[in-house]
This record gives C-alpha cells, structure tokens and sequence, in this order.
C-alpha cells in the first residue's frame, strides 16, 4: 500500500491523496484507458471535493478488478447520473469505460458525504 500526502496547488489547506492498490497484469488496452480514467476522476475529486482522495485498485465484489475514486467533502447531490452528464471530462470517461468494457457507477461515499466513483471492469 502507497500512501503519499501532499498539498495541491491553488486549494485551500493541505489534501491528502491515499493511494491503495494490489499488484494485477493488465494488457496495454486496458491500462492506457485506465489511465486516462484515474487521471480525470482524481482531477474533478481535487477540482470539487474537499479533504482527503482516496484511489483504490482491487479486486471487484462480483469477480474482475475495480478502481475507485472517492473524495470527502459535500456530497453529490440524490439525482445525480453519470451517464447524463454533459461535460466533457465525464464523457470521456464514459468512452473508456465503453473501451474497456466496463461498468460506471457514482455513489456518495458514504454518510452522505463525498463522492466515489467507480469503474468494475474485467
């Protein structure tokens, strides 16, 4: 397990970015979109979230690996849906998700508060 804080630029106070991840081989298909998946999730958790992020990569409850993205702070709202929103970085996540054959689910992370986004994937 990684845990590495750290302090943002432009935000206020420090962030916490808790990294927890299993070792797993992955072909090159997967990783690339992975990638640019984690990239945009940590971006919009640092971008709207507050306190510390947690990224975990794992094993999935229903077989496969799951990665998550998970922040503290205000939680999203009851009607939230990914898949209807409009912005760029959220499409595109969605495309790679698509790439990868997986699944998108957004959730608050707990307690009503923060968010946690999470991509189930084979």
């Amino acid at each position: 397990m990684i845990s590495p804080a750290c302090c943002l630029p432009g935000q206020r106070g420090d962030r916490n970015i808790v990294v927890e991840a299993v070792e797993i081989e992955l072909p090159t298909s997967t990783c690339r979109p992975l990638g640019f998946i984690a990239n945009e999730l940590i971006t919009n958790a640092a971008k709207y979230g507050e306190g510390r992020i947690s990224v975990r990569l794992g094993k999935g409850l229903k077989g496969g690996y799951a990665l998550s993205v998970s922040n503290d702070g205000p939680a999203l709202p009851k009607d939230f849906d990914p898949a209807a929103g409009k912005g760029l970085g959220m499409r595109i996540v969605r495309s790679f998700v698509a790439r990868i054959g997986g699944e998108f689910l957004a959730e608050r992370a707990g307690k009503d508060q923060g968010a946690r986004f999470t991509v189930l994937f084979s």
